[in-house]
């Protein structure tokens, strides 16, 4: 297939997942791409609004800090770092995302926000979110002191749910702009929404060729092709989760993958670690990054218990060349990298590392980009998200909800003292053996 990055499956599958059980979840799959599985569409969503609105921001606004937790912040993080080195719109601006309420955190970005420069952007597809509506009242009160009512309304930008939810309401209050986030595109299958987008935008990418290469996946899903790379890796990591796999390990060579590696952790984990049937099932998903855990991890996954699957992603550029100098003068140990790119070398530990786990028995699969750009990266996106959602299908679970995390939230509206909710608080302090505050 035709497709930005190439996929090489594992050659140590266990008993596959017979052809029938894996087209009949993959016409599921398509048949939902107009309820639950409605990501699957978002590659042919048209980008002209956002980028209409990040065209007509005043030009002071030179600096945009996001305030997302989990699928909304995650994703946009991930294409951020992946695509620092390539070239970006001359109206690029500086976009950092704040996603956990540690107050140093917290404290950090105030230091770095100034209403006069610095929009800000506040995402959550409920519109409820503990941590973003936290965060979201420190900041819009530090605009409306220094920049009053018109800096509210200029400064920021609401990406939330078209019609429900406390920011959808402030955002009716102020008259600021808004983005939605489509109803039925889950929160963590959502990077390709203006959840997204509208970060990615602001920091000069191209829109348009990063949706271009995530429809390339999808479209070619529609022929129910077995071979389909997505499909093909759903189809054997089940395998290897019924064949006793606890673990995901995704090992990006290249640190600009570090944040997908946390995006695909929480897609893969949250998606996937539920009870079924004969009881709950799921895999720990892992990131790792390439040449440094080969200096922590790799020892465990070498030695240690076997029942870990391995994806490694490689990438071919941009990269800057750097030849090694020759300073065998030295210590003649040096004369083996004199004269060669360090990249060359990097190629060299992770070709080590892979031949190593495969001979010592471990399933290694391997994508590879042979370029790094926004296409490449709307394709890998796509590729994951179906992988994740067809797996779900495939072991009998709904890959869309995410009931275990409930509780905890329940809890805490206790602990805050929500009207309604106050023995919950109780029991959590029971249940802690802490004091009342």
């Amino acid at each position: 297939m035709n497709l930005p990055f190439r996929f090489t499956p594992d050659a140590r599958t266990p008993r596959p997942i017979p052809e029938s059980e894996v087209r009949a979840a993959l016409d599921r799959l398509v048949r939902d791409a107009e309820g639950p599985a409605a990501f699957l569409g978002c590659g042919r969503s048209d980008p002209t609004e956002v980028e209409d609105l990040v065209r007509g921001l005043p030009a002071r606004f030179r600096k945009v800090l996001v305030l997302g937790i989990g699928g909304s912040g995650l994703g946009a993080q991930a294409a951020l770092e992946a695509l620092r080195p390539v070239h970006a719109a001359p109206d690029a601006r500086e976009v950092r995302i704040l996603s956990n309420l540690d107050p140093v955190s917290v404290a950090a970005a105030m230091d770095w926000f100034d209403p006069a420069d610095t929009l800000l952007n506040p995402v959550t597809k409920s519109g409820t979110t503990v941590e973003t509506l936290t965060q979201f009242a420190l900041f819009a009160d530090r605009i409306r002191r220094e920049a009053g009512p018109a800096g509210l309304r200029e400064g920021i930008v609401i990406t939330t749910d078209p019609d429900r939810g406390a920011l959808r309401r402030v955002a009716r209050a102020l008259g600021c702009p808004t983005l939605p986030v489509p109803p039925k595109v889950g929160g963590r299958f959502s990077v390709l929404t203006p959840v997204g987008t509208f970060p990615i935008r602001a920091a000069g990418h191209d829109l348009r060729r990063l949706l271009a290469g995530a429809d390339q996946v999808f479209r070619q899903l529609e022929g129910r092709d077995l071979d389909h790379p997505s499909v093909q890796a759903a189809r054997t990591q089940v395998a290897h989760m019924l064949g006793g796999s606890h673990a995901r390990v995704i090992w990006a060579y290249c640190d600009r993958l570090a944040s997908f590696g946390d995006w695909f952790c929480q897609l893969w984990g949250e998606s996937l670690g539920k009870p079924r049937g004969d009881g709950a099932l799921g895999q720990q998903p892992v990131r790792a990054i390439g040449s440094t855990d080969q200096h922590s991890l790799l020892q465990l996954f070498m030695e240690g218990a076997p029942d870990k699957h391995l994806t490694f992603l490689t990438v071919g550029g941009p990269r800057p060349s750097l030849k090694v100098p020759d300073l065998s003068d030295l210590d003649p140990d040096l004369k083996e990298f004199a004269g060669r790119d360090v990249f060359e070398v990097f190629e060299a530990l992770r070709s080590g590392t892979m031949a190593g786990l495969i001979e010592a028995g471990r399933p290694v699969a391997r994508i590879h980009v042979p370029t790094l750009d926004e296409e490449a990266l709307g394709a890998l996106f796509a590729h994951f998200e179906v992988e994740t959602a067809l797996a779900g299908y495939l072991l009998g679970i709904d890959p869309f909800d995410q009931p275990g995390v409930e509780a905890g939230k329940r809890f805490a509206h206790g602990l805050l003292g929500r009207p309604g909710m106050e023995d919950l608080g109780r029991r959590a302090r029971a249940i802690l053996g802490e004091e009342e505050a």
